[in-house]
């Protein structure tokens, strides 16, 4: 009995080293795959879940994606209360990724826009203690003032010149990559003549603390700027199609991914041509996880989380 006891043990040893010695197989080859995630809204959970969805991560939050690229598209903040860690992540494993040859964009969303304006709407139930006591906050600026003293740490990280604005900054308003916009509201064709770089440039600066807010960034009656605008998202009509058409001419460009305006699903509109991706994924809203493929510059799927 104990020859045959140390028979099985042996073996069980020899499998269970053979098995933790093979390497982790990737299940595609993601040198040209890109995924985009919408809204996050201050979801720690949901953020990991989209991450370990697209294959960028593992359980432990390390990155795992190869050459993936990743394109979050704005609103990480807002509407629930875990804005610090959503944050830290996203600032961790854009790192991550960078050393492992893949690529994380964070876009600037509208809920970045109104913490750089230290306007504490549209948060969630108690996101203020998170902030307390973190280094390099300004709590005299005289923009707090109009603050309850206990939102003020809040007000002071995200505030354009703050420590957590002046890292938001570094995310790009508009993104092109190959024949792809990705943006958080849209890009109508006044601003695709503006030119996509120059919004950049004066939306980062602005957050950094430099300037004063640019005219990109602001909201007229639910106006046409790039943060706020939902004519490729809500009610798409004919007109918008239109637009849409004129907007990809001018960027030379084939589709337009948004997101900003909540669906149900991932929604397609225009022949393919916008892509809406905010599905409402945040606890705030309880929407299902759903997150976009594209493949060799092309759209190949939606992905979600069972």
């Amino acid at each position: 009995m104990l020859i045959k006891f140390l028979f099985f043990i042996s073996l069980f040893f020899i499998f269970s080293c053979g098995q933790a010695s093979e390497a982790p197989q990737q299940a595609l080859d993601n040198s040209n795959r890109i995924i985009a995630i919408g809204d996050i809204h201050s979801d720690i959970g949901v953020m990991q879940q989209v991450f370990q969805l697209a294959g960028a991560t593992n359980e432990n939050d390390e990155w795992i994606g190869g050459e993936l690229t990743i394109v979050q598209m704005g609103d990480l903040i807002g509407r629930s209360d875990d804005e610090r860690e959503v944050l830290d992540f996203m600032f961790a494993i854009q790192a991550q990724a960078e050393q492992h040859g893949g690529k994380v964009h964070a876009l600037i969303g509208n809920h970045e826009v109104m913490g750089g304006r230290v306007d504490n709407q549209a948060v969630g139930p108690n996101p203020f203690p998170a902030y307390v006591g973190m280094p390099d906050l300004n709590l005299d600026d005289p923009r707090l003032q109009r603050l309850p003293p206990n939102e003020r740490s809040r007000g002071a990280a995200l505030m354009s010149g703050g420590p957590y604005a002046v890292r938001i900054a570094e995310f790009p308003t508009v993104l092109k990559l190959g024949e792809t916009i990705f943006v958080h509201g849209g890009v109508v064709p006044r601003w695709a003549e503006y030119g996509i770089e120059r919004i950049n440039v004066e939306v980062s600066a602005w957050l950094r603390g430099e300037t004063n807010e640019p005219d990109s960034s602001q909201r007229v009656d639910d106006s046409d700027r790039v943060m706020w605008a939902r004519h490729f998202s809500s009610r798409v009509d004919q007109m918008d199609c239109l637009m849409l058409e004129e907007s990809l001419r001018i960027l030379g460009v084939k589709r337009m991914i948004v997101a900003h305006t909540r669906h149900a699903e991932i929604t397609s509109y225009c022949g393919n041509k916008i892509w809406a991706t905010d599905v409402g994924m945040s606890r705030a809203y309880g929407g299902q996880i759903q997150i976009l493929e594209l493949i060799d510059d092309e759209v190949t799927g939606i992905l979600s989380f069972q």
